[in-house]
């Protein structure tokens, strides 16, 4: 297959932070280059550079990766390598997340999709490189944000030039909706997406619906972290760097817990105790909320991607979907209830409320509550790995 090892893509994940740690490009090009002497080339010119901060924040343009070339055992690889971005907490937990079309037409995260597409000049010439010079393997590699970008890059260089890359992300937020999580993971190649994240890593779990992962439906790479609350560390590239250190992509692939069930939701949703955010109930909620949308109008939760207009917000679908689910027949209209009450109790909400007062500007206004606690809840958290910029 020849694609990179767990340790390896972590870290050049790693190694590209070395932007933000040093107080020059000289400075930074001097440790890459001594480094990986013999193995990519890290030049100034092949730098690049990203506006950041998010839709809503000043821009400023920053050097945010490379593109390299291989040399010795690397011989005919080309990568693109993206680093994160310290302004991550405001980028996913703005209540008014907009989203765009991709390379591949798909409805994805506004924010990333043009922080993605102001680099575009440079890919486009380092493309033109990959051709002249027939490299066969391609690599997009990245942690959180960095994450983000490289599955964008993936997309766009698959969409334009029919070539599929190996991606590899550590940490990364969800970068578009079920249809770009789909025909990313069909066009791309599932054995081709190695997407690895701590149990306890915040960043994976959002931005939160309807927002899911790359690889859909498919392997991803689970790694163990103590406990079901959120912990900033876990979202380090060096504790990454730790986890995969002795391992393969095999390997990793064996930690993986066993798969949500049907009749697991389905149970989990009909228990109204008491609940907080957590990941374990973040986790739940995602899966409950698909499977509920899909239940809807069969299939229903594609018209989140395909029905995408800038005038009818990702709220207003969803909030749409789950109140003509109310009206159908009586096992779905129970579904939704029983998800709404669920919601209802994350949020401390006592009020018993039955299906003729579920309006979709009721469930609406439930949604954008629980958007609301769990942003509040990721950016506390978030805020805790700012150190230095690097973390994130």
């Amino acid at each position: 297959m020849n694609n990179f090892t767990p340790l390896q893509a972590a870290s050049l994940s790693d190694d590209v932070y070395a932007l933000t740690q040093f107080s020059s490009i000289d400075e930074a090009l001097l440790f890459l280059k001594k480094k990986y002497n013999d193995q990519f080339t890290f030049e100034e010119d092949k730098l690049l550079k990203a506006k950041t901060g998010g839709p809503w924040f000043i821009k400023c343009r920053t050097a945010f990766g490379f593109t390299l070339l291989g040399k010795g055992k690397f011989q005919g690889h080309a990568v693109f390598l993206f680093r994160g971005t310290q302004y991550l907490a405001d980028w996913l937990t703005n209540l008014n997340v907009g989203v765009s079309r991709c390379a591949s037409s798909q409805p994805v995260h506004d924010g990333f999709n043009l922080a993605f597409k102001t680099m575009l000049p440079k890919l486009s010439e380092f493309m033109n490189v990959i051709i002249k010079n027939k490299i066969t393997h391609i690599h997009c590699v990245g942690h959180s944000l960095g994450g983000a970008l490289a599955t964008l890059c993936a997309d766009w260089i698959k969409s334009n030039y029919d070539r599929s890359t190996f991606t590899y992300t550590y940490g990364s937020p969800r970068v578009g909706l079920i249809g770009f999580s789909s025909r990313f993971t069909s066009s791309i190649g599932a054995d081709r997406i190695f997407r690895a994240y701590h149990k306890t890593d915040i960043v994976p779990c959002i931005p939160i619906w309807p927002f899911l992962h790359v690889p859909f439906q498919a392997q991803d790479y689970y790694l163990p972290s103590p406990g079901v609350i959120p912990m900033a560390e876990y979202h380090s590239i060096k504790l990454y760097i730790e986890s995969v250190r002795s391992q393969n992509w095999e390997s990793l692939a064996a930690l993986r817990p066993e798969q949500k069930t049907q009749s697991g939701l389905i149970q989990w949703l009909s228990i109204q105790s008491p609940i907080g955010i957590t990941i374990t109930t973040l986790e739940w909620l995602n899966r409950a909320l698909i499977y509920v949308l899909e239940k809807c109008a069969n299939g229903a939760a594609w018209i989140i991607s395909e029905g995408f207009t800038n005038s009818f917000t990702l709220m207003d679908q969803l909030a749409y979907i789950l109140t003509k689910g109310i009206n159908l027949a009586e096992n779905t209209s129970n579904l939704v209830l029983q998800l709404i009450k669920k919601i209802m109790t994350m949020l401390g909400m006592k009020k018993v409320v039955k299906a003729e007062e579920v309006t979709r500007e009721f469930i609406r206004n439930i949604l954008l509550r629980l958007q609301a606690r769990v942003n509040e809840f990721t950016k506390s958290v978030l805020n805790k790995t700012l150190v230095e910029g690097r973390a994130v």
